[in-house]
């Protein structure tokens, strides 16, 4: 009998415990989330690598305020809002630092190519976002590019190609960005893709015609451009020929 009354206590004992746990671990959530709504309120908010877009411009479009919980803002909705709203913003960064502070990190794009659309000629960046629309005159600044035609344009979408472009738009992306990592830009021309297993383009002022071959090994084939060109004489002009397996070959026009 004792020990059934003993065996009884322990276990009224271990309830009311698991009961005083629960009810102090709801406290203890419950005194976090009070703390968070009440203390941790934005009063600063950081922005870099802006240049052609204001601290305010970013600010008003990432849709955070100061009085903003820091701790429940929704960091990537902020920097889709901005990419959105910010046509020449590349990539966006939203982060805290307590107590009271977000940062914003951004980096923008420049204009890299004109395309022909369907309704005109488009900027382009290095990511094929489309920028704005273009003059057949101003387009004389940037890389003209050939053999591909987008459709429906609409400013600060992506550059939108009909199915059969596809593997042409894919590979204006890696030869734009290799160009980007290397800072060639400004010395292209032009990129013709009318071939797609063998795109080239006018380097140097049409110093060279660079052959790409197919869309592979895009950042070797960089590599190996930079060096051959390095090795030629300055007054070198002609035809590289990057199509070959891990090869260049260089023909004087």
């Amino acid at each position: 009998m004792a020990t059934r009354q003993k065996k009884k206590k322990q276990k009224n004992s271990g309830v009311r415990g698991f009961v005083f746990s629960s009810v102090s671990f709801i406290v203890i959530c419950a005194a976090l989330v009070f703390g968070m709504s009440v203390f941790f309120r934005v009063s600063n908010i950081e922005v870099s690598g802006a240049g052609r877009y204001s601290k305010d411009e970013i600010v008003a479009a990432s849709g955070i305020k100061n009085g903003d919980n820091l701790m429940f803002i929704n960091r990537e909705a902020a920097a889709r809002r901005i990419y959105s709203k910010l046509i020449y913003i590349g990539n966006v960064k939203v982060s805290r630092k307590l107590p009271n502070t977000v940062v914003i990190s951004v980096s923008e794009s420049d204009i890299a190519a004109v395309v022909e659309t369907d309704s005109g000629l488009w900027l382009i960046d290095q990511n094929c976002r489309l920028l704005e629309e273009c003059s057949t005159q101003d387009a004389e600044s940037y890389i003209k590019v050939k053999g591909l035609a987008a459709v429906k344009p609409q400013k600060g979408d992506s550059l939108y190609v009909a199915d059969e472009d596809k593997p042409k738009l894919e590979f204006l992306k890696g030869i734009l960005g290799a160009m980007t990592v290397n800072s060639m830009i400004s010395d292209v021309s032009s990129v013709d893709l009318s071939n797609v297993v063998n795109a080239e383009f006018d380097y140097l002022n049409g110093k060279f015609k660079v052959k790409l071959g197919p869309n592979e090994n895009l950042e070797y084939k960089f590599e190996l451009l930079i060096n051959v060109i390095q090795k030629l004489d300055a007054d070198d002009t002609g035809t590289i020929d990057l199509s070959q397996n891990k090869k260049a070959q260089f023909s004087p026009f």
